[in-house]
Formats: C-alpha cells, sequence, structure tokens
C-alpha cells in the first residue's frame, strides 16, 4: 500500500515537473500574473502607493520574489523526494570517497525497493540523532555477521571482499550478531553503560532514567547483552524510544527492518561496530554521483 502511494505521489510530482519546465506553462503564468497584480492592487491600497515609479518599483520586488520562491520550491522538491546533494566531511569511507567530496544521491529507489548488499547508504545516524552518515550496506535484516580474522562473515560464510575489517576495541568484537528484522522481539537483559563520564550497570541506570528520560541521549553503550527471541545474540538500536523501553526492562516486538553498515576505511570508521544497527526509517537514499571535484566525476561504487 505504501508503494502505492509513492507510485501516485511521484507520478503527480513528475508531471508536474515535466510540464512545468519543458512545456509551455501559459497557464500557471496566467494565474500569477492575477496574482501578482492582485498584490500590487491591495499594497498600493493599503500604502497609498501611487507613482507609477514606485507601483513599477513594487512590481519588480514581487517579481523577484515568486521567482525566488518558484526556484526554492523546484528545489525543495528535487532534493527531498529525487537528489540528495551530501558532502562527506570524514575518511570513514577511504579510498571510495575522499573527504569533502561532493555527491547527489538517489532518494527515490528505496521507496520502491530494498536496499541491497554492498550498496553506499546516506541515513541519520542513530547514536546522537544529529548527522547524516555515508556508509556501505554489509548485513541484511535476519542475516547472522560475525568479524573476525579482518574479514566479515555473514551466516558463517566469508564474504568477497578486498577490504579489511577490524574488531579490536569495538562493542562488538568477534560476536556473531544478528541482524534484526520485524518482527523479532528484542530485550535488554544486562549491561554497562557510560552517562556523562561515569560508568552505570543497567540497573543503576533504569532507576535514574526513570526519573529524567532526557539523559537518554547521554547515554553510550559500553557492554551489554541484547536478545532476539529469547536466545539469539544481537547488537544495540539506539533509536530513542526503543532504547527506553529496552533500559525499562520491556521486550518489545519490532515493526521495522534494520541493517547492517560498515565504512570502507574500517579503522577509522563509527559504524555498526560501535553503535549496532540502523533502522529502515532512518535511510535517505543510496549515493549514486560524484560531481565535485571534477576531476572524479562520475559513478561511485
Amino acid at each position: 500500500m505504501v508503494k502505492i502511494l509513492y507510485g501516485f505521489l511521484y507520478l503527480v510530482l513528475t508531471g508536474f515537473l515535466v510540464f512545468y519546465l519543458f512545456f509551455d506553462n501559459n497557464f500557471i503564468n496566467i494565474k500569477l500574473e492575477k496574482l501578482r497584480e492582485y498584490l500590487i492592487d491591495k499594497l498600493s491600497l493599503k500604502f497609498n502607493i501611487r507613482e507609477k515609479s514606485r507601483i513599477k518599483l513594487l512590481s519588480g520586488v514581487l517579481d523577484w520574489t515568486q521567482t525566488i520562491i518558484i526556484a526554492l520550491i523546484l528545489v525543495f522538491i528535487i532534493q527531498y523526494f529525487y537528489l540528495g546533494n551530501y558532502t562527506v566531511p570524514t575518511s570513514s569511507m577511504y579510498p571510495t570517497i575522499k573527504p569533502g567530496e561532493r555527491f547527489f544521491a538517489d532518494k527515490v529507489s528505496y521507496r520502491f525497493r530494498d536496499p541491497e548488499r554492498g550498496e553506499i547508504l546516506v541515513f541519520k545516524e542513530p547514536l546522537l540523532d544529529k548527522e547524516r552518515y555515508t556508509k556501505r550496506l554489509i548485513a541484511l535484516p535476519g542475516e547472522y555477521v560475525q568479524i573476525k580474522d579482518e574479514a566479515v562473515y555473514i551466516n558463517g560464510e566469508k564474504l568477497n571482499s578486498d577490504k579489511s575489517y577490524f574488531n579490536n576495541n569495538t562493542l562488538q568484537g568477534e560476536r556473531v550478531w544478528k541482524v534484526p528484522e520485524k518482527g523479532d522481539r528484542i530485550k535488554l537483559t544486562d549491561g554497562f553503560f557510560r552517562l556523562n563520564g561515569q560508568i552505570y550497570s543497567l540497573d543503576h541506570l533504569r532507576e535514574r532514567v526513570s526519573k529524567n528520560p532526557d539523559l537518554l541521549k547521554n547515554i553510550y553503550i559500553i557492554s551489554a547483552n541484547i536478545v532476539l527471541n529469547e536466545n539469539i545474540n544481537t547488537g544495540p538500536i539506539y533509536d530513542r524510544d526503543i532504547l527506553l523501553e529496552l533500559i525499562k526492562g520491556k521486550e518489545l516486538v519490532l515493526d521495522k527492518d534494520y541493517y547492517y553498515v560498515l565504512g570502507d576505511n574500517s579503522g577509522n570508521s563509527l559504524d555498526s561496530r560501535y553503535w549496532g544497527f540502523v533502522s529502515e526509517k532512518r535511510i535517505m537514499g543510496r549515493m549514486m554521483f560524484r560531481f565535485w571535484p571534477v576531476k572524479n566525476i562520475g559513478v561511485v561504487r
């Protein structure tokens, strides 16, 4: 049903853009001209503007304002629904992506299909819930993922990759995690957490958070025993609404699929090894085309 609604939305938006940008749009221009004349009459009357030169100036101001508003609307539609414009500021995806390079991201595909392994995702990171991250999709919902001997294993099979992945000093280590999927039951049974520089056990943290839920945004998981479906190990989900309920001791049934992502530059990347999984609702698109610097222009994979 959701895909049908998106299909209808994109049909309408694309039709409007094609009509406005590439075909005769006298109908729209006539409507805008009438609106502009109406505003000129109202403003002239309100501010007692009678001189032709001042009315002409007012008309010019409204004309420029109309142009700017239309341009902003078009940019918003294109960037929100079609192509995102992003800069990658760090070296976490080096050498695939170098710091400071700029990209267009496809924001259409994932509205109609699921992400595929190997694609480079743009998503809102779950740890602080502020920044946009760019990482490569490694494991899909329902799969088992492990990092061992600088290699990634999916469902026990070594992932064919020319990259080295490290697990030292990460939350995951060499543990096998199941990537959560919609319908899984998840529960937090034990763990240690850092809050404002102090270390707390789960029981002590639960007491503090129950009194002040706003503390949740400052929590970092040092170690935790998180289980799916009563006996399967997994990593954390930092989405605040879920994490709060888990800390309270509740068992939740997940209503979203999750993904496991890594940076290509494993030694300098803050990714799923440290903070767990990316909810499908956080994914904004996939990196598609590098347009800056000009010498590196082209499709990114």
